[in-house]
């Protein structure tokens, strides 16, 4: 078993730095209240990802449904664990100002196991 170290977002989210595509490294909060993950569309941009062109999608928010865009990243990279082919949410979340860029989400997690101490 690994073992991770973890920054805090000012507000006391769980901080993981995220390797997407083998080509851009993210700072996502670990959020397992996300079904999926969720990336700002400015990282889905930077990765290549033509935003008008992608599948759309709904997301549910804790108020309202909001639409956004669907892409798959090739590769994500945490916490000692590589998943392939994941489906992620662009959407204009939340996040703190420069802290973080997005959620790593309960999807990531459907393969692997997390201990927390």
């Amino acid at each position: 078993m690994a073992l991770y170290n973890f920054s805090l977002s000012k507000s006391g989210l769980i901080l993981v730095e995220v390797d997407l595509n083998m080509k851009i490294e993210v700072t996502l909060a670990l959020d397992t209240g996300y079904t999926n993950t969720v990336l700002v569309p400015q990282i889905a941009t930077k990765l290549g990802f033509n935003l008008k062109k992608a599948q759309s999608t709904k997301v549910t928010t804790g108020t309202q449904e909001e639409n956004a865009k669907e892409i798959n990243v090739e590769t994500v990279e945490t916490l000692g664990h590589i998943i392939e082919n994941l489906p992620i949410i662009v959407f204009d979340v939340l996040v703190e100002q420069n802290e973080y860029d997005g959620y790593l989400g309960l999807d990531f997690f459907y393969c692997t196991l997390l201990f927390f101490s």
